[in-house]
């Protein structure tokens, strides 16, 4: 990794909120009030605001209970949302503060995994992984062969009444070993859950174009894949699994209480974290569930408002094209005037004889003459953000690697060709280097009822790549 980007991927922990909390002068009093009271997760705000104001009062400390709860707030260490269930605001921590209380913890304690028995376990779990991954078939037998024999060995003493005393030291390092990474997955299995929450955090900003939205949609698809694929969700349904299986959650917490018996001097807070492993453990599944519900409303939030922007988008696009239209048609009529507007939509009269009009020159009219004036293909750039521009600029410049591209070939490259493909690459044709007069010719495309039509398109040439899509719908 060069210097640079690892001086950007240290600015962007520096910003975190965890180090935030971490960084900030009242450490120590938030983080002693933070684990008291905040440790086992949501706690009703009413109940918090008296325990954090007895405490200050007992530390001579003048902030109020209910300031410090909208401080933290602020500053993204805690979550205050209303529990519908119950009709009142709840308070939890987020996931960076309980990383950062986390850290403190290990500090607190001293914590190491530099211990006697640890390098016996290491070697023990590397030996499983090698026999694993392992492909030599000589030194898989032998291990299994003594894996075996050491089962034989234990099931004749467990016959004979007899039971070697076990390792006290290396059972002792093993379950502070287990200890602490369970504390650490009590906190990481809400990863999946910031994950989510990241992903959707951009939608409740305003939105001022249509290219704005579907850049930002795209973003949001994007990033639920990231969390879709990601370690936390992994984890996040292997401990929903589990929790939900009651004969592997007896079986655990019998481990455990067999493990407390057996280990009494095992440190308390390690000790209070295995019993209550699975107690824990919910209130972070419910934390993401949490969540999910906020990210639902945000994603539908955005959608509607997306529908409404697109409606009022296609509504301007269509008043455009038929005041193009109209133009055209009024510039090519050679006999009288109407004395209507033509409609370009089916009207919704239904009284014979209610529209008329009369011819006041009764000789023959003369030959109909090409229109003098042309469709300003402009008035249809704003088609870009209907479809996939981005794609369609991108296949279009691979294409420009062999040479010159003409409009028709463009046309002829989409799967599924509709109107709007047609108006949008006939515009980019327009701003690339071409003759005044050039030669016609029918283009196919798929209209909006399902059948295939033509529209003539004069045959111009792209030679140079499209560089933006503003640039390119201009």
């Amino acid at each position: 990794m060069g210097l640079p980007e690892l001086l950007e991927l240290n600015r962007d922990l520096q910003g975190s909120r965890a180090i935030r909390l971490l960084a900030t002068t009242n450490l120590s009093l938030y983080a002693t009030l933070m684990e008291r009271h905040l440790s086992d997760g949501a706690v009703p705000e009413t109940e918090l605001v008296v325990h954090l104001e007895r405490d200050l009062a007992e530390l001579d400390d003048p902030q109020s209970g209910l300031a410090l709860i909208k401080s933290w707030a602020a500053q993204g260490w805690l979550h205050r949302i209303v529990d519908e269930r119950h009709d009142q605001n709840v308070c939890y921590l987020t996931q960076d503060t309980r990383r950062a209380l986390d850290f403190l913890r290990s500090m607190r304690r001293q914590d190491t995994i530099a211990t006697g028995g640890s390098i016996t376990g290491i070697a023990s779990r590397m030996k499983q992984i090698a026999v694993r991954v392992d492909n030599d078939p000589a030194r898989i037998r032998k291990h299994i062969e003594a894996e075996i024999a050491a089962l034989h060995e234990e099931l004749d003493q467990l016959d004979a009444g007899q039971r070697p005393q076990p390792d006290v030291t290396g059972c002792y390092d093993e379950a502070r070993a287990i200890a602490l990474q369970m504390e650490r997955l009590i906190t990481d299995i809400g990863q999946y859950g910031t994950m989510i929450e990241q992903a959707t955090a951009a939608l409740d900003e305003p939105i001022d174009t249509n290219t704005e939205y579907r850049d930002r949609q795209r973003q949001m698809y994007t990033d639920y894949q990231t969390a879709w694929d990601s370690q936390g969700r992994d984890s996040h349904r292997a401990f929903l699994r589990m929790i939900n299986d009651p004969d592997q959650r007896a079986e655990f917490e019998t481990d455990v209480a067999a493990v407390a018996e057996a280990l009494p001097a095992l440190d308390p807070a390690l000790r209070k974290v295995m019993a209550g492993f699975f107690e824990l453990v919910g209130h972070q599944i419910d934390e993401v569930e949490r969540i999910q519900q906020r990210c639902a409303q945000r994603v539908k939030r955005f959608t509607a408002f997306g529908t409404m922007e697109q409606s009022r988008g296609v509504a301007r696009q269509l008043n455009e094209a038929i005041g193009a239209a109209r133009a055209l048609l009024k510039s090519s009529f050679t006999d009288s005037r109407l004395d209507i507007e033509v409609p370009l939509t089916r009207h919704a009269i239904s009284s014979v004889g209610a529209l008329s009009f009369k011819i006041g020159d009764l000789s023959n009219p003369k030959p109909a003459e090409h229109a003098a004036s042309d469709v300003d293909l402009t008035s249809f750039a704003a088609l870009t953000t209907q479809v996939d521009a981005s794609a369609m600029s991108d296949m279009l410049n691979r294409a420009l690697r062999d040479g010159p591209v003409e409009l028709p070939d463009a046309v002829a490259m989409l799967d599924t060709a509709y109107l709007g493909h047609v108006i949008v690459l006939w515009s980019w044709a327009l701003t690339q280097p071409n003759p005044q007069q050039a030669e016609s010719t029918t283009v196919r495309f798929r209209s909006l009822d399902g059948r295939d039509r033509e529209i003539a398109v004069p045959r111009l040439k792209f030679t140079e790549p499209i560089t933006t899509l503003a640039g390119a719908a201009t």
